[in-house]
């Protein structure tokens, strides 16, 4: 049997928990890392049908479809800029 006094269970015990913690926040990290979006104007789209304003991942795509409303949405450009 393994003897172990109560203040060496309760550092084990700490010790698990801050470990678990450690994991926790460094997967939290990554997954805002790998899925953190870089919006630029090019991306942002308007519906003139539900006045829906949304950003499409595609940066090329100057058409696509509203996420709410699934009408078809393009994207105008800047005259002036």
């Amino acid at each position: 049997m393994i003897y172990a006094t109560y203040s060496e269970v309760f550092f084990f015990y700490f010790l698990l928990w801050l470990l678990l913690i450690l994991l926790l926040w460094r997967r939290e990290e990554a997954r805002v890392r790998r899925n953190g979006w870089r919006i630029s104007r090019s991306q942002l789209f308007h519906c003139d049908n539900c006045h829906n304003s949304f950003v499409n991942r595609d940066r090329n795509a100057s058409i696509c479809r509203c996420p709410r409303c699934n009408a078809i949405c393009i994207r105008r450009r800047d005259h002036g800029v």
